[in-house]
């Protein structure tokens, strides 16, 4: 990239840029299809732990489907272990999503 253009501006420009926004593949390489499916053992231990700290986030407010998000997240990922683990963590996360891809 180069700034030759706009010797006055700071920004790093593309010196080919695209010649329209059609010529700008804008799809993810990764699509749901081609995400690995969580294993048996996965589903059931998110289910456990879910269930197990349904009554404490439900009463903080957190929706069942939050809940079931959290724990899935959790256990896929390799977070932590224990529901006083996941009680944090999941406090941390939040009632909602926060937009990014993080947890969902």
């Amino acid at each position: 990239m180069t700034t030759d253009k706009y010797p006055n501006d700071q920004i790093q420009r593309d010196p080919d840029p695209p010649g329209r926004a059609l010529d700008v593949d804008k799809q993810e390489p990764g699509t749901p299809a081609a995400a690995p499916e969580p294993v048996d053992a996965e589903v059931e231990s998110a289910r456990l732990l879910a269930n197990e700290v349904r009554p404490v986030l439900g009463a903080e407010g957190f929706s069942d489907l939050r809940i079931d998000e959290l724990a899935d997240a959790f256990i896929a990922r390799n977070i932590g272990q224990g529901s006083e683990e996941f009680l944090r963590w999941a406090r941390e996360e939040g009632q909602f999503p926060s937009g990014e891809d993080r947890v969902l």
